[in-house]
């Protein structure tokens, strides 16, 4: 190699050399976390709570005797009306009970009049002194016997015809029925029901509100435990007090007509840790049905509440951590109880952090206790 060649190769290290100690000393750009100090804001809360839909009033009808269904009187999912046959069971055999009773009673009377006839004409001989008393007591027993029997025969006869008329099954009430499959041919038993009929003009939603939720409304609406359930200050029950509830349906929709919470339980129920409530829809468009689900909706009005971005979230398994900027620049994990906003873009801040809180509103993931962002 000639001088000219190594000193080309010598310039080529030492740009090289010069080249990669620049690149070292490049600073990487710092990521800029907004941030964003609570301060209590005013929002509407939806609670949302899943639900059953059941009629105020409603039964399942049993047969009181037992028998072949002969006949089948309605279409399922229609009103019927109360006192409108239902079905009919077979009435032969309780006929031929209903006139083997009348030939009972008719007997039974027959020998009435009978021993009626003779206790008079012992009463007369009686009082000629031609018989004895014991003969006269025997006459009144016999015919006091025959009163009974006749007492007797009266009774197994009504109960001949009550059965008889229990052969056709009626509605209760007025109400839309639904059937329990029974049909022309099968066996009607009391034991078990035919149909249910349900009053639909008010319709109940039933559904559960856990331990949190009942906590904040007891809180909210400065409610307290009394002897007769839960009451406010001045005795006016939750139904009283509490906002109008709306009923969204399982296509989305909102039923048009506002319900009120009628039932609010006051203690939890061990098993499940819920409280049970109900609330009540008027219905009359027929637009309810029992057997139902629907989501119950009850607004509740913060007027001084700390709202912060659902960006600002990390996600630990059910709770929700924010991290707070503490004064030395550096972030802390703050885990907090939180209620969604309906629009899916805030979450409202039951517990964990404090108005005047300063937290990260971006980047969380990037983010670790103690980390320094300024």
């Amino acid at each position: 190699m000639n001088k000219y060649s190594l000193f080309a190769v010598l310039l080529l290290a030492m740009c090289m050399i010069l080249s990669c100690g620049k690149k070292k000393n490049v600073e990487m750009p710092q990521v800029k976390y907004e941030t964003k100090v609570l301060q209590p804001e005013s929002r509407t809360y939806n609670m949302a709570f899943p639900a059953s839909l059941e009629g105020t009033n409603e039964a399942k009808v049993y047969p009181q005797v037992e028998g072949i269904i002969k006949s089948k009187n309605y279409t399922s999912g229609t009103l019927v009306h109360k006192g409108q046959s239902l079905f009919l069971i077979d009435p032969t055999e309780f006929l031929l009970s209903v006139q083997s009773a009348e030939a009972q009673l008719s007997v039974a009377k027959a020998k009435l009049e009978t021993t009626k006839l003779q206790y008079e004409s012992i009463q007369e001989l009686y009082a000629q002194k031609v018989i004895s008393d014991y003969v006269l007591k025997t006459s009144l027993n016999e015919y006091n016997s025959a009163k009974a029997s006749v007492q007797q025969a009266e009774a197994q006869l009504n109960i001949a015809k009550t059965n008889l008329g229990y052969c056709t099954v009626t509605a209760p009430f007025e109400g839309y029925i639904s059937s329990n499959n029974y049909g022309i041919g099968d066996m009607a038993t009391r034991g078990n029901y035919l149909c249910t009929v349900s009053d639909h003009r008010e319709i109940l939603a039933d559904f559960s509100m856990d331990e949190s939720q009942m906590l904040h409304i007891i809180n909210e609406f400065r409610l307290k435990v009394t002897e007769k359930g839960l009451m406010d200050s001045t005795g006016k029950y939750p139904r009283d007090v509490l906002p109008a509830v709306k009923l969204k349906l399982k296509d989305g929709s909102i039923y048009k007509h506002d319900g009120r919470l009628t039932r609010l339980d006051a203690m939890l129920n061990e098993g499940t840790g819920t409280a049970t409530c109900e609330a009540t829809f008027t219905n009359p468009d027929g637009v309810l049905r029992s057997g139902l689900t629907a989501m119950v909706i009850l607004p509740i009005q913060f007027d001084s509440i700390l709202v912060v971005p659902q960006t600002a979230a990390v996600n630990l398994q059910d709770q929700k951590m924010f991290y707070r900027v503490k004064k030395d620049g550096t972030v802390e994990g703050i885990l907090c109880e939180v209620y969604p906003s309906d629009d899916g873009k805030e979450y409202f801040i039951m517990s964990g952090l404090e108005p005047g809180d300063e937290v990260v509103t971006n980047g969380v993931r990037k983010l670790s206790n103690g980390m320094k962002i300024r």
